[in-house]
């Protein structure tokens, strides 16, 4: 059986008892995305206090892309790969291992924690979940959209809530504000009531929200001219880095405020080897905090919480969801390629989801 032919059976599995998932067998260095191969396994077995998700869609993120090619050495292998799913519960077992229909048929999303890390992740056709981490997806999204947002809000929500605090009257600066954790984050701080400013690359085919005052980076100093032009230099109060380049970072932090109240958030670097120079003048003279983030730093039932609220304000028009979304088929292991590629080159503002 060739590992991505779907229409035969494993010889020694009866046909309900296998599933289909993509699984990373090991590790290398010259193109390991090469190595990702849809395989035929178990069900996954529960244990008590897990339910059983069908996944509708398994959203691609970066991270997923970063792991698979080997650069995030915390991944152990071989695992399935993907952290963001929307799906219905179709198994539960209470504490006691005892069956439960509480959840059963309850369409449900979720990310983050270390599915997809070190144990394995959503890019299959079921995934094990904890009872004490579902999450009722929000009605108005189906399940693609669902399953392509859920890492990226629960990165803007650490970045917004957690890491940066950003208070009413904020003044914030957003690099890459048309990203998927920027665009969310914009929200988050609009919701709280800040005054953001967003960078893009271009604002030639973009129409930023309302809410987002516009930079377009160019010329060397196109953030603090920017704000100067608007009158205030030294008074930004939050930098959110969502796109990992030092020009625009290091003309971005000359805005903030001297007053020992600045907080600044990293995220991503897009050097391949990490590599980020930093003017640090600006850090101790104006006594500027700076913060990583981290997706995993939230518990499975702390990743609950912020999906079920942000399920409710999705649903009553606080918040919006994706409008478009590019949906894969699992058996198209050239699309999945492409889609990892894809988003490691940032070459679509379209987030792609798999389709078990």
């Amino acid at each position: 059986m060739r590992c991505n032919d779907l229409s035969t059976p494993v010889p020694h599995l009866p046909p309900y008892q296998y599933l289909r998932v993509f699984r990373l067998k090991a590790y290398w260095l010259l193109s390991p995305v090469s190595l990702l191969r849809l395989n035929f396994l178990y069900k996954p077995i529960l244990s008590p206090g897990e339910a059983l998700v069908r996944v509708r869609a398994a959203g691609i993120n970066g991270s997923d892309a970063a792991g698979i090619l080997g650069m995030l050495p915390f991944v152990t292998t071989p695992r399935i790969p993907g952290r963001d799913f929307s799906g219905e519960v179709v198994e539960a077992l209470d504490a006691s291992g005892a069956s439960s229909q509480e959840w059963i048929g309850a369409e449900v999303w979720g990310t983050g924690s270390e599915r997809g890390f070190t144990s394995d992740g959503s890019f299959s056709q079921y995934v094990a979940v904890p009872i004490a981490a579902l999450s009722r997806k929000p009605a108005t999204l189906d399940h693609s959209r669902a399953g392509s947002m859920t890492l990226q809000w629960l990165c803007a929500w650490i970045t917004v809530d957690t890491l940066a605090n950003v208070k009413e009257g904020d003044n914030v600066i957003i690099i890459g504000a048309r990203g998927g954790i920027g665009s969310a984050a914009a929200q988050l701080c609009n919701e709280r009531g800040a005054c953001i400013f967003g960078t893009y690359t271009s604002l030639a085919k973009v129409t930023p929200p309302p809410y987002i005052t516009p930079i377009e980076l160019g010329p060397k100093n196109a953030i603090r001219d920017a704000i100067a032009k608007v009158g205030l230099q030294n008074k930004i109060d939050v930098l959110l880095d969502c796109a990992g380049y030092d020009q625009p970072f290091n003309d971005a932090v000359f805005t903030m405020t001297p007053n020992g109240t600045g907080r600044v958030v990293v995220m991503a670097v897009h050097a391949k080897d990490g590599m980020f120079p930093i003017n640090l003048r600006p850090f101790y003279t104006k006594a500027l905090t700076l913060k990583g983030m981290l997706s995993s730093i939230l518990g499975p039932e702390e990743v609950k919480g912020v999906l079920d609220d942000l399920a409710k304000k999705i649903d009553s028009g606080l918040l919006e969801g994706p409008k478009e979304v590019n949906e894969i088929d699992m058996r198209d292991m050239g699309a999945v390629k492409g889609a990892l590629q894809e988003i490691l080159t940032r070459a679509s503002h379209v987030r792609s989801v798999i389709i078990p």
